[in-house]
């Protein structure tokens, strides 16, 4: 999980300080996960693929009761991934293989607002222009959802 951590810091540590003093939420979408990020966790129970497709992952957790559909980074071969998985509670249900999970539970209709708006299947790992304002102004009310456990920016927060 440090690694990690670490990594997306130091990826947006170039973003950061162009930001600082203008009071953006986030300097970029690894500040963001690491922001609003819930660390989730594999167990024998999770079905594990060598990949898996944004979309795929976002279906799965429309499938199954009370599952989220989670965006973030996986840490994997030694370096930080952007991922998407199906969570529930903080349990990955379905998802990339990997060594950790750091991500944004994101809600049905947000996802499907910025699905359709930028043409993607990825909401928040897209890098598309068209996200700078959820860098600006943060996530909106409604498209977070309960999920993980507190990211290493979270606690206390």
């Amino acid at each position: 999980m440090e690694e990690l951590t670490a990594a997306l810091a130091e990826l947006e540590a170039p973003f950061r300080t162009l930001v600082d003093d203008s009071e953006w939420a986030h300097a970029s979408v690894e500040g963001l996960v690491l922001d609003a990020g819930t660390w989730w966790f594999a167990d024998a129970g999770t079905r594990l693929a060598p990949q898996v497709a944004f979309s795929v992952a976002f279906t799965e957790a429309g499938r199954l009761q009370g599952a989220v559909y989670v965006e973030g980074y996986i840490w994997a071969d030694d370096q930080p991934v952007a991922a998407a998985w199906c969570g529930l509670g903080d349990r990955v249900v379905y998802g990339p293989r990997a060594e950790a999970y750091l991500g944004v539970p994101l809600s049905p209709h947000f996802c499907r607002r910025v699905q359709q708006r930028n043409g993607t299947a990825a909401v928040l790992m897209s890098k598309h222009p068209k996200l700078l304002p959820l860098l600006r102004d943060g996530l909106p009310r409604g498209a977070l959802l309960p999920g993980g456990r507190p990211g290493p920016r979270s606690v206390g927060a």
